[in-house]
């Protein structure tokens, strides 16, 4: 809603609708290279979390049945996003490669074609995820930069203008953005399993 997006663009995919099929169905379609935005509200997993993925993974509609978007997968996407948002538990986390880095969700998501990626560091919140996640593209429409959108948000639960209990700096520090945070605007598609 904050973007106005036309409703032929389908830009959201919620509950059963937020499932892998669904992504790779955008991705062969090539419709994924249409959103400026990505939005992944839903659950992140590691290996160590569960035994149905050996990497970091979103967990989609139906799990149970192959639901989770693992990071082999995003590797795969034909990206054109401006800014993917990972608004689940610890999607910035993933194997430390000795003369790499981290290899993750954040790096599968820079290598599918988007320059800026906003994940967690740990395990968050739902109420206050959401409340970041929604606050960030507020301001991103308004400051055009993800860095400084996802700050502002910050500043306003720190201050309690979000609701006194999300102050804590557990509500919102672990949310950053990895890669270019310069200036971005457009179009948006929300998968959303939370709903």
């Amino acid at each position: 809603a904050l973007f106005s997006p036309s409703p032929e663009s389908d830009p959201l995919q919620l509950r059963d609708a937020a499932s892998r099929a669904n992504v790779f169905r955008f991705n062969t379609s090539h419709r994924l290279a249409d959103y400026q935005y990505l939005l992944f509200a839903t659950h992140g997993v590691l290996p160590q979390d569960t035994g149905q993925v050996t990497q970091p993974a979103l967990v989609l509609s139906y799990p149970q049945n192959n639901g989770y978007l693992t990071m082999a997968d995003v590797f795969g996407l034909r990206l054109n996003a401006k800014l993917v948002t990972l608004s689940a538990c610890n999607t910035g986390r993933g194997e430390e490669v000795r003369g790499e880095g981290v290899l993750g969700l954040t790096r599968a998501f820079m290598y599918a074609g988007t320059p800026a990626v906003a994940v967690t560091l740990w395990s968050v919140e739902s109420f206050s995820a959401k409340t970041l996640s929604v606050g960030m593209f507020r301001f991103l429409k308004a400051l055009h930069n993800p860095a400084q959108a996802l700050q502002a948000i910050k500043r306003c639960m720190a201050r309690g203008e979000e609701g006194e209990n999300y102050q804590h700096p557990y509500y919102w520090a672990p949310f950053v953005v990895f890669g270019d945070a310069g200036a971005i605007n457009a179009s948006a598609i929300a998968v959303d399993t939370l709903q």
